[in-house]
């Protein structure tokens, strides 16, 4: 089984610093580091760890030489099919579909590592979801084996199974506990997308259930992914605010479909040889994430079992100096988010909001072959403390939007895809408006 490591981007000059501070790291020992100098170490990590020293940070984060791993050989859970096999057979086909790299013998190693976890640990089994993480931690370690022993820390220790069991009870957690963070720091924000009908679980069901990985171009995702390995999950709702802070001035001058279609965009952002590259952006956004606190009443709301119904400071001038125009980095980081077209890369000009009257579920039509969710609809049900209930017609004459307006390929799936056979919730799910872009693909359960 292949083990090399992958082909690694050749580190620019500038980093020569960074790469030093990494090298002595490394030398005194990692895991000795991370435990005497917490604070310098979280703050190298938010500025991106170097390709070269990335696998081996992460698994020393989650400590995967100490803690406990499935007693059977890799060899034989990875090979065994049980009931989630063909669903994972189905999805790797999906999973990161813009990478060449990404071809069918890596697929089959995906194939392999979540089959392995969902013989592991069939309580879980597989959700869609679950390909993504799986199939970062492949794309950086290059080694099915520790792909898998990491996998298994995540979630079986480090709580992440639980964005994917049955009902996801933890990613509702998460969900509520967002939108209250929302509340207490961006409340104007969270004011408008009640008014517009934008339900928590649009933006942040994509968000949380990938943990960022389909949302964002790939290298902002590898520096966002070396914050929640390194300091553990709740900071996803830090990440989360910090996106919607940077972008509020934005997503305030919108109505509905443009911010949906606002959301969508953000993936296919690719300036990497501008200033703000998405690297960049990615460290900017790590470094903001360090200035939000989470409540403790949040956090004690993570922990409870109620349901969702330093020493030496490091010199960090140089990667932080200004920019060098007239607007600082959030609003320069607001402006690079715009949609844009791919042959001129102007602006895209959205047309206005139109008003649509609420439509019943009946008429909502089939949606086209792509992944859907046995959760989407649940998901949507949460809606904000204040805001109107699923279905409920909103201050703008319009029904609040699903959670299955997410991109194609990001919603909840406990095991669903178009050709299988369907089994519908119970639970009338919200109707978005008529001028979405995508009709809502129907809820599916393995």
């Amino acid at each position: 089984m292949d083990s090399s490591p992958p082909e690694e981007p050749e580190e620019p000059e500038e980093n020569a610093v960074e790469m030093s501070k990494w090298n002595e790291m490394i030398d005194a020992d990692l895991s000795t580091y991370m435990r005497l100098h917490p604070d310098r170490f979280h703050r190298r990590v938010r500025r991106g760890i170097p390709t070269r020293f990335r696998w081996q940070v992460w698994k020393a984060a989650v400590r995967l030489d100490e803690r406990a791993l499935p007693q059977e050989e890799y060899s034989e859970l990875s090979t065994r099919r049980n009931a989630w096999t063909p669903l994972i057979e189905i999805d790797i086909r999906r999973t990161f579909p813009e990478l060449p790299s990404f071809d069918g013998v890596q697929q089959q190693r995906l194939l392999r590592v979540l089959n392995a976890y969902a013989s592991h640990n069939p309580d879980v089994g597989y959700c869609q979801g679950m390909n993504f993480i799986a199939g970062l931690l492949l794309l950086v370690s290059n080694n099915e084996e520790e792909t898998f022993g990491v996998l298994v820390c995540l979630m079986d220790h480090d709580g992440v199974k639980g964005f994917y069991g049955e009902r996801l009870p933890l990613l509702r957690k998460y969900l509520r506990a967002c939108d209250k963070l929302v509340a207490e720091t961006v409340p104007e924000l969270r004011e408008h997308f009640i008014r517009e009908g934008v339900q928590p679980a649009v933006y942040l069901h994509q968000w949380f259930l990938t943990l960022f990985i389909n949302c964002f171009p790939l290298s902002m995702v590898m520096i966002i992914w070396d914050v929640i390995v390194c300091e553990g999950l709740p900071v996803v709702l830090r990440i989360a605010v910090s996106i919607l802070q940077v972008l509020k001035d934005s997503l305030l001058s919108m109505h509905f479909e443009e911010i949906i279609k606002f959301f969508k965009m953000m993936k296919t952002y690719d300036d990497e040889d501008g200033e703000l590259n998405a690297s960049r952006i990615g460290q900017l956004l790590m470094k903001h994430t360090a200035h939000i606190e989470i409540p403790e009443h949040i956090l004690e709301y993570l922990r409870s079992d109620e349901p969702a119904d330093d020493g030496n400071v490091d010199i960090d001038d140089a990667w932080e100096a200004d920019l060098g125009g007239k607007e600082g980095w959030l609003q320069s980081l607001s402006r690079m988010f715009v949609p844009w077209t791919p042959k001129n890369r102007r602006p895209v000009v959205v047309p206005p909001a139109v008003k649509a009257t609420p439509a019943p579920a009946a008429a909502v039509p089939a949606a086209p072959p792509a992944p859907d969710q046995h959760s989407a609809q649940q998901l949507a049900s949460v809606p904000p403390a204040g805001a109107s209930a699923p279905g409920a017609t909103s201050p703008a004459g319009t029904v609040a939007a699903s959670a299955t307006e997410a991109a194609p390929g990001a919603s909840a799936n406990r095991g669903g895809d178009a050709g299988s056979s369907a089994v519908h919730n119970p639970r009338p799910a919200a109707v978005s408006r008529q001028n979405a872009e995508e009709p809502r693909s129907r809820t599916r359960r393995c």
